[in-house]
């Protein structure tokens, strides 16, 4: 037998071989061509290169064979004969297009959602040094996402793979098929954040790092029927919030608030929904209320759409003069919007959480600046480079700045410390 017809007979003479071997490249491949031309990455993260190499190399050449070949030959005898029909016999075979369904819904249904991510947030957190228990709750929580872009690619796939490939061709054809779908999962998955116990910012300032989930779900767009009025408010919590928020209900809605606690006083802003006939009585009885200071400060109208969220950033330092302007000068030139933050100096230990630079003793306390916004842009924004362009940024000026991307619902990704 010469060389050429020993190469291209391979797969069919040692199809574990080849299998293993090319799905563990192809899979590293894929991999690859996401992190150096999709995210743009300047360093490759060869521990997750090497993670979906060793996935390939084991579960897509390994297992996937084992339940492809021998056990689906087990389980379903005739599958092979009805592979090899023309296509008119496979029209006229009821009883093997049956058994064709019989084996895409094991195959979708029972192995990829319980088998195949379960091994694969597995495999991936244990080369990336992380936590078993980590990987469940990301299989978790991503779940739907993941299987229904699974099926999108592969029930069509597997159709075509179950009634035309022989038996020594279904790995081939499923390697060459998941070069295409290993692409999509390391976009959807290779850079997951890491899921912590207690998320920092939560942790460093209270329920405000809870409640900034709130950004990420699906609000309610403003009306353009209705006038919208911004009020401010500083008190003590009693009056600038529970008294000044019943008499509003009175004649109108608070549709968006934000507040926060200084020195012994609260300071409240409302986005307050009035029909046009009651912005009078609005207005009356802000101006005549008392207990607390309240300022009108804008009326605004209904004019754009504010659920345009691209991603979060979180940034953080040790505190100085000048930071927030910093980042909002940055964010601008790239002309990037601020949807909303929130910002607190926080006391830390020089053995806390944050790595705190040029510490003294290890008692001294240093003020740490945290910052969290959502940002959107009117431009599609590369999330990789603009986080390339953010770490040397902070490299600059001492300072920490991590983006985290959205999801199809417009949720953080899972994990994500919001």
């Amino acid at each position: 037998m010469g060389l050429f017809r020993q190469i291209i007979t391979f797969p069919a003479r040692q199809p574990l071989a080849f299998g293993l071997g090319f799905s563990c490249f192809k899979t590293a491949l894929a991999d690859l061509l996401v992190q150096k031309y999709i995210e743009r990455r300047t360093d490759v993260d060869w521990k997750r290169n090497g993670a979906f190499g060793l996935f390939g190399l084991l579960y897509l050449g390994g297992v996937q064979y084992a339940l492809y070949v021998p056990v689906f030959r087990r389980l379903f005898p005739h599958a092979e004969s009805f592979a090899t029909k023309s296509l008119s016999a496979k029209l006229k075979d009821t009883a093997g297009q049956i058994t064709m369904v019989k084996q895409v819904f094991l195959d979708q249904c029972i192995h990829h959602p319980f088998m195949y991510f379960p091994t694969f947030y597995a495999m991936k957190e244990i080369v990336q040094g992380g936590k078993l228990e980590d990987a469940s709750k990301k299989y978790k929580a991503n779940f739907k996402e993941d299987v229904l872009a699974l099926w999108k690619l592969w029930v069509p796939a597997t159709i075509v793979n179950f009634t035309f490939m022989p038996m020594w061709g279904r790995i081939p054809f499923v390697a060459t098929t998941s070069l295409f779908w290993t692409c999509i999962l390391s976009y959807m998955r290779g850079n997951d954040v890491v899921i912590l116990e207690k998320p920092f910012p939560a942790d460093a300032i209270g329920n405000q790092g809870h409640a900034f989930r709130m950004a990420f779900s699906k609000r309610a767009k403003l009306k353009p029927s209705k006038n919208y009025l911004v009020v401010t408010s500083c008190g003590d919590s009693r009056s600038a919030l529970t008294k000044l928020s019943k008499e509003l209900a009175e004649n109108g809605n608070i549709v968006r608030s934000s507040a926060m606690f200084v020195s012994g006083q609260i300071i409240v802003t409302m986005v307050v929904e009035a029909c046009p006939e009651l912005v009078p009585r609005v207005v009356e009885t802000l101006e005549n209320f008392q207990g607390c200071q309240v300022a009108i400060n804008k009326m605004i109208a209904a004019t754009h759409d504010d659920d345009r969220f691209e991603c979060s950033l979180h940034v953080c330092g040790m505190d100085r003069p000048g930071i927030l302007s910093e980042v909002s000068d940055f964010l601008d030139a790239k002309d990037i919007r601020v949807e909303s933050f929130i910002q607190d100096q926080i006391i830390r230990q020089a053995d806390g959480n944050i790595p705190v630079q040029g510490a003294q003793t290890e008692d001294e306390e240093h003020f740490i600046f945290s910052l969290r916004l959502v940002l959107s842009s009117e431009h599609n924004l590369d999330l990789g480079m603009l986080q390339t362009a953010l770490d040397t940024f902070g490299k600059t000026r001492g300072l920490g700045l991590t983006l985290y991307p959205k999801t199809e619902d417009g949720k953080p990704a899972a994990g994500v410390w919001l």
